[in-house]
C-alpha cells in the first residue's frame, strides 16, 4: 500500500538526477546547484519549490502524486502492461535496472510518457474493491468495435441514459487494451457542485460540473463483461445493453444474472487438502486461516472459526474437529497466500476472503492473477454451474 503523499519524502525518494532532469524540462530552473547537493537532501528542493508561483506549484504537484501513487509494485506492473502494448519488450528489462519504485516511475515519466495515462487507468481498475465489479458471463465471444464512432456513441447513449436524472448531458469514453481485455473508462458529467477553494490568496466558492467514472471490461474470450459503476448500481444492465449494443453490435441482450459463476469450497471440507502450486506462481504457501461453517439443518446458524497458523498451517481444521459440530457445509473461507521472498527481502502475503456463491476479494491482475491461476488450478475458482 503506497503510503501518504510528502513533498519532503518524495524529494528524499526520488534521485536528484531525475528530479534536476524533470524540472529542467519543464523550465522551472530551482536556484541552487544540483551538483552540490547531496543523495536523498529534500529540504533545499523542498524550499526552493515552495518559491514557485502557486500554479507551478498546484501543476507540479498534481503530477508528482500521480508519481507517488504509482509507485508500488502494481504502479509497475500496470506501466509494464502498457509497455507491452505499444510494443515495447525492452521496458520491463530497462525499469528491472532502477532501484527503488519512485525511481522507476519518475523515469517512465521522462522517458516514456506515452505509457502514463494507460498506466494510471490500469492501477485506478485494480484497487477497486472487487465488491463493485458487477459480471456477466454470458455474452457470445465476438470482438468490440472500437473505432471513435464506435466510442462515441457508446459516449451518447451512456448520456441519453443519465439525462433522465437530469445529469450526463456531456461524456467521454477512453479505451485501453491489457493482456486479453478491452478496457473502457467512461467519464460522463455529474450535477454541478459548489466548491469553496484557495485562489491564489483569495478564498472562493466556484462552482464545478464534475465527473463520474463508469469503467467496462470486456473479455472476448470469456465473453464476459465487468462493470464498475458505484452509486450507480441499479442501471447495470441497461449500462450492460448499451454496451453490448454500441460495442459489441448486438440488436438485443437476453436477460441475464450477474456472475453465473459458483466457487467450489466442498473439497476444503478434507483438512488434507492440497491447492495445486506450480513453481512459476512463485507462491511458496497457502493456509485457511479461518472458516464461516453453515449448519445445514436450521435457518442462519452459522460458526466461524479462527486460529493461529503461524505455528501449525492446519489449526483451524483441528479446532474444527475437536468441536464435534453437526452437520455444515463450507461458505465462507480467510485464507493467506505467502509468496516466495525475493533477494532477501521479506515475503509477500495476500489475505483475502472466499464467499460462497461467487465472491472473492481478488482483483484479475499482479499477484492477485497468479493467486486465481492457482485457485482455478486446483478446483477452486468460480466454474460454470452445471444444470440440475
Amino acid at each position: 500500500m503506497v503510503s501518504q503523499y510528502s513533498h519532503l519524502q518524495f524529494f528524499r525518494r526520488v534521485p536528484n538526477s531525475l528530479l534536476s532532469q524533470y524540472f529542467a524540462l519543464r523550465g522551472h530552473l530551482l536556484d541552487f546547484d544540483w551538483a552540490e547537493l547531496k543523495s536523498s537532501d529534500g529540504e533545499p528542493i523542498l524550499e526552493a519549490f515552495i518559491r514557485l508561483d502557486d500554479s507551478q506549484q498546484a501543476e507540479i504537484e498534481a503530477q508528482f502524486q500521480d508519481v507517488h501513487a504509482l509507485a508500488c509494485d502494481g504502479g509497475i506492473a500496470a506501466l509494464v502492461d502498457e509497455a507491452a502494448f505499444h510494443g515495447d519488450q525492452s521496458f520491463a528489462d530497462e525499469v528491472a535496472e532502477i532501484e527503488g519504485h519512485h525511481a522507476k516511475v519518475m523515469w517512465a515519466l521522462l522517458e516514456k510518457p506515452e505509457y502514463w495515462r494507460g498506466a494510471t487507468m490500469f492501477l485506478h481498475a485494480d484497487n477497486v474493491s472487487p465488491t463493485y465489479w458487477k459480471k456477466r458471463n454470458d455474452l457470445p465471444s465476438i470482438p468490440p468495435y472500437v473505432d471513435d464512432v464506435d466510442l462515441k456513441a457508446l459516449a451518447s447513449a451512456i448520456s441519453r441514459q443519465f439525462s433522465k436524472e437530469g445529469r450526463g448531458k456531456n461524456c467521454k469514453v477512453e479505451p485501453y487494451r491489457r493482456h486479453n481485455r478491452e478496457y473502457f473508462f467512461a467519464y460522463p458529467e455529474d450535477f454541478a457542485q459548489l466548491g469553496v477553494e484557495w485562489v491564489s490568496n483569495t478564498l472562493k466558492t466556484l462552482a464545478h460540473h464534475p465527473a463520474f467514472e463508469i469503467i467496462f471490461v470486456y473479455c472476448e474470450a470469456e465473453g464476459s463483461l465487468d462493470i464498475y459503476a458505484p452509486r450507480n448500481t441499479k442501471v447495470v444492465p441497461e449500462l450492460q445493453r448499451l454496451f453490448a449494443e454500441t460495442i459489441l453490435k448486438l440488436e438485443t441482450l437476453p436477460d441475464g444474472t450477474i456472475d453465473k459463476r459458483v466457487y467450489d469450497l466442498a473439497p476444503l471440507e478434507d483438512k488434507n487438502f492440497d491447492f495445486t502450486i506450480t513453481p512459476e506462481s512463485g507462491i511458496a504457501s497457502v493456509e485457511v486461516k479461518r472458516m464461516r461453517l453453515t449448519l445445514k439443518h436450521g435457518k442462519n446458524r452459522r460458526v466461524t472459526l479462527e486460529a493461529d497458523t503461524q505455528h501449525n498451517p492446519k489449526a483451524v481444521y483441528e479446532l474444527r474437529d475437536s468441536l464435534n459440530l453437526p452437520p455444515h457445509f463450507i461458505t465462507q473461507l480467510g485464507v493467506k497466500v505467502t509468496f516466495e521472498a525475493k533477494e532477501g527481502r521479506r515475503a509477500k502475503t495476500r489475505i483475502f476472503n472466499i464467499t460462497y456463491p461467487n465472491s472473492c476479494a481478488l482483483n484479475n491482475d499482479g499477484l492477485d492473477l497468479r493467486i486465481r491461476n492457482m485457485l482455478a488450478a486446483s478446483g477452486i475458482e468460480p466454474r460454470l454451474e452445471s444444470a440440475a
